[in-house]
């Protein structure tokens, strides 16, 4: 049987909180982009912050380190809160939709649910369920899919699927992640980052760590942004997960993974700037990678 595909949704704060809306999430909280990862930048967002989605690039180097941690792991054990809501990933390029249901289901109590909302349904009804459940429960509900659909069209996502491309190799179900039609994203290290990392003098460009969202039509060949979709032959894999903090806990929701990441202990006060701890992680083990995009839920 053909895996279900949805359109890739986009890393953008007016898409995302859109979508929000749709699936009847009153706006207390809204998606906030995250311009870099300095003190000066992030205070910039606006507190408290209740998820963070990043966005980042599916590598050779990511695929081992995925392979390596799993194991690590499954050997070693790590605690997860009973309370973690979690779900695995069974449709294409549903990562954008399941990285939101992550970030909502797990600060369920603090957000202002529509007496109809969609979202609210599908989270009671799956609470229940496993994570393997939720995913299959997912396939078949049709106002999530309806919602997302709408919203992937409101970005400059690019329904042609034949210029999707497939993730590496993995025991994993291969399920193609997010991507931009004419707004990619990318990250300029820090002179002092990148010299730590042999980072090329070209990506070197910023005083400061940016995670930066391109505007469309811009054609920056250097760090290979296009202004057009990119061919076939390109190979283009985003991917998004969810930061939370579930009971003074830090975890890493990714519907590829078996399992939640604990990444340790965490607080209200210093969740954002513990989330982008571990952002920074995923962009030091691929310091020639640009494509790297955080947006936080923030209080409004």
């Amino acid at each position: 049987m053909e895996p279900h595909r949805w359109l890739p949704l986009e890393a953008n704060p007016d898409v995302t909180n859109q979508f929000l809306k749709q699936l009847g999430i009153h706006p207390d909280w809204q998606f906030v982009d995250v311009y870099g990862m300095e003190p000066e930048l992030l205070s910039m967002v606006p507190r408290p912050v209740c998820a963070v989605l990043l966005l980042f690039p599916i590598t050779e180097k990511y695929e081992t380190f995925r392979t390596e941690e799993e194991e690590r792991i499954k050997a070693k054990g790590q605690d997860v809160k009973s309370s973690v809501y979690f779900m695995k990933q069974t449709i294409n390029n549903a990562c954008g939709t399941i990285g939101l249901i992550h970030a909502i289901a797990n600060n369920r109590e603090k957000m202002n649910f529509e007496t109809n909302s969609s979202l609210k349904k599908f989270l009671e009804d799956s609470l229940s369920m496993t994570p393997e459940e939720r995913a299959k429960y997912l396939e078949t509900y049709e106002a999530i899919r309806v919602t997302h659909e709408s919203s992937a069209h409101e970005g400059q996502t690019e329904s042609s699927s034949s210029s999707l491309s497939s993730p590496p190799s993995s025991s994993q179900p291969q399920v193609s992640h997010s991507r931009t039609k004419a707004s990619q994203l990318c990250q300029s290290a820090s002179l002092s980052w990148a010299k730590r990392n042999h980072v090329g003098p070209a990506k070197a460009t910023s005083p400061s760590i940016r995670l930066r969202r391109w505007r469309p039509l811009i054609r920056l060949p250097s760090v290979g942004l296009h202004s057009v979709a990119p061919s076939i032959d390109e190979k283009v894999d985003l991917h998004f997960i969810a930061l939370v903090n579930v009971g003074g806990h830090l975890y890493e929701l990714d519907g590829r993974k078996p399992f939640p990441i604990n990444h340790g202990e965490t607080s209200d006060d210093s969740f954002l700037e513990d989330a982008i701890e571990v952002c920074k992680k995923f962009m030091e083990r691929d310091p020639e990678e640009l494509r790297f995009n955080a947006i936080a839920l923030s209080a409004a």
